[in-house]
């Protein structure tokens, strides 16, 4: 009793060690939590920055691209046209402007230059020589009056003999009932008299760089904006400064480029990134709110600190009170179990049923365990092992006799027809077999089994002379394996009594042994007679009774009963047959690579 206070009170001390210590490693727990978050929240600030630098980028590269592809379709037909006078040039400088091959010589043109998966939404040709717009989209083409204020912009460049190519917001996507979108303009000359002779415009559409930032920068931070020198916005994500010149637009437009500047704009700060492109003169801009970044950081570190702390405090109050009120019982139960451990089975957890907890539960189950488990080693267990014993002894001695009785009457009929040589060489291989049988084992290696299988099948051919062929084919890693006693010499048994033809000479039995998904497989196929469905099905059948009286093919079933009492459920025994056509038995077990001696 003294011993057990002393125990309790070092349990006790120990518990408020315990404490202590995951107090402690809560506190640098957390500590460390906050600061990793805080340096994560941090890179997540840079990354966050750099990420929409990249999409700022992205989008100058598009728009670069759009105008080169555009300028490159333009210069291809141009080229191609003007090099056999019967293109655009020509039609353009064409005095005959009303006939209908003017109008459809343009209107080629433009087919030509805007191919099916082309990402412009429009294009238009202004033609001096007779005043008119002529434009196709996706769905229709269209001709106008040159007098429509849509289509001021594609005037004013051919009017200007220095304008080369502008892009600018589009204004006759209204007109052409397409989408918004921002236009290049280029004017269009004769190259010998380089005067003048009309302008072109390709349209392109906001949605698809809408649709190229989510594709290409899913999940990316702040909004962009694509301006001109003039302050005109081409592109804008938040769609609040279109029709309107952007009114911060100075700062931009006089620089070439902007890395995570910090600027004011509308009394916020904003992270900007901006790319130029010279030829058009555009500025791509990336804007970051200042307040945006900090909030996440300052939510990411308040939610952990709240967790953290939650847990912490919970924690620490679920320690102290289970602890407290658990170091008694566990104690108690720590001294059971070390009496049990010592061999004391009848030694029981005293329990308090006035304070009922998870600990007296387990105190009560604990004991009604142990006499649960007297109760079954003294009544069941040893029964259960003896009658288990008696039963796999039993049924592996029962196929000794028949085994027996069928080569015995084979030498007998052998001996009494003729008297051969032969008969003195069956009498050996009889008590090679008989040697190997005596040994009284349930269990030998795959090799030992192998070799009674053939020393059988020997006989068997000095008897049938000529009229059967037998075959082994067994993996190399199955040799040393463990198998039951005379399991493949009963399917084999099987086959010379059941299915052999006497009437034939081309009997063969094939014996087949390899490793399948962690299980040993064998395979005995024969072509012998077969068996009808009916007694195929009743066969089956049988395995699954227990008496063992009237049964046909006992020798497989008494296969089946000892492989269930060694193997349990990791085992299977398969009959496949069709009558007329041969038989074959499928053996498999559970394959642990193990060896047993031979």
């Amino acid at each position: 009793m003294q011993k057990e206070k002393k125990t309790f009170h070092k349990m006790h001390f120990i518990s408020n060690v315990y404490r202590f210590i995951i107090f402690l490693i809560l506190l640098i727990v957390t500590m460390l939590i906050l600061i990793i978050n805080y340096n994560f929240s941090r890179q997540n600030h840079q990354y966050t920055l750099d990420y929409n630098m990249s999409a700022v980028k992205g989008l100058k590269e598009l728009i670069a691209d759009q105008e080169h592809f555009f300028l490159q379709q333009l210069n291809n037909t141009y080229e191609s046209y003007y090099a056999y006078k019967e293109g655009l040039f020509s039609c353009l400088n064409s005095s005959r402007h009303e006939s209908f091959p003017y109008r459809q010589n343009i209107y080629r043109f433009l087919n030509e230059s805007f191919p099916p998966n082309s990402e412009m939404s429009s294009l238009t040709i202004y033609a001096a020589s007779d005043n008119q717009i002529y434009s196709v989209t996706k769905q229709v083409r269209k001709n106008f009056s040159a007098s429509l204020p849509e289509f001021s912009p594609l005037i004013e460049c051919y009017e200007n003999p220095f304008t080369v190519l502008r892009v600018m917001p589009s204004q006759s996507s209204r007109i052409l009932e397409t989408s918004r979108g921002y236009s290049f303009i280029y004017c269009l000359r004769d190259v010998i008299t380089k005067v003048n002779i009309g302008a072109i415009q390709a349209d392109y559409s906001v949605s698809e760089v809408q649709q190229f930032l989510s594709s290409n920068y899913p999940g990316v931070k702040g909004d962009f904006l694509v301006i001109d020198l003039e302050g005109n916005v081409l592109f804008d994500t938040s769609g609040s400064w279109y029709d309107a010149p952007f009114p911060w637009a100075e700062p931009f437009i006089s620089c070439k480029k902007m890395d995570n500047v910090l600027v004011t704009l509308d009394h916020e700060k904003y992270y900007v990134n901006m790319e130029a492109h010279s030829y058009p003169n555009i500025r791509v801009i990336g804007l970051v709110s200042k307040k945006t970044l900090s909030a996440d950081i300052r939510k990411n570190i308040a939610l952990m600190l709240l967790a953290t702390g939650s847990v912490t405090a919970l924690t620490c109050i679920g320690i102290y009170l289970y602890l407290n009120s658990s170091s008694r019982q566990l104690n108690l139960i720590y001294l059971t179990m070390l009496r049990i451990q010592n061999g004391e089975l009848d030694s029981y957890i005293p329990v308090d049923n006035k304070h009922k907890n998870e600990l007296v539960d387990i105190s009560v189950s604990f004991n009604d365990m142990l006499r649960n488990l007297n109760l079954y080693i003294d009544k069941v267990y040893k029964t259960e092992i003896e009658n288990q014993r008696y039963k796999l002894k039993a049924l592996q001695s029962q196929i000794n006799p028949h085994f027996l009785y069928n080569t015995l009457e084979a030498i007998r009929m052998k001996a009494v027809l003729q008297e051969e040589p032969e008969i003195g060489e069956m009498i050996y291989i009889l008590s090679k077999i008989f040697r190997n049988s005596i040994k009284n084992e349930s269990i030998l290696p795959v090799r030992q089994e192998i070799e009674n299988c053939k020393n059988y099948l020997r006989l068997c051919d000095i008897e049938y002379k000529n009229l059967f062929r037998y075959h082994f084919q067994v993996e190399n890693a199955l040799l040393t394996e463990p198998i039951i006693q005379h399991a493949l010499l009963v399917m084999i048994e099987n086959y010379i009594m059941h299915g052999f033809d006497s009437n034939r000479t081309d009997n063969y039995v094939h014996v087949t042994g390899y490793v399948e998904n962690g299980f040993a497989v064998f395979r005995v196929r024969d072509n012998g007679f077969g068996i009808k469905t009916t007694e195929l099905e009743r066969l089956r059948l049988s395995f699954l009774e227990k008496s063992i009286d009237h049964v046909e093919r006992i020798g497989l079933k008494n296969i089946y009963q000892r492989m269930k009492l060694l193997y349990g459920e990791n085992c299977d025994l398969q009959i496949l047959s069709e009558y007329g056509q041969g038989t074959e038995i499928i053996f498999s077990f559970i394959y642990k690579g193990e060896s047993v001696n031979d």
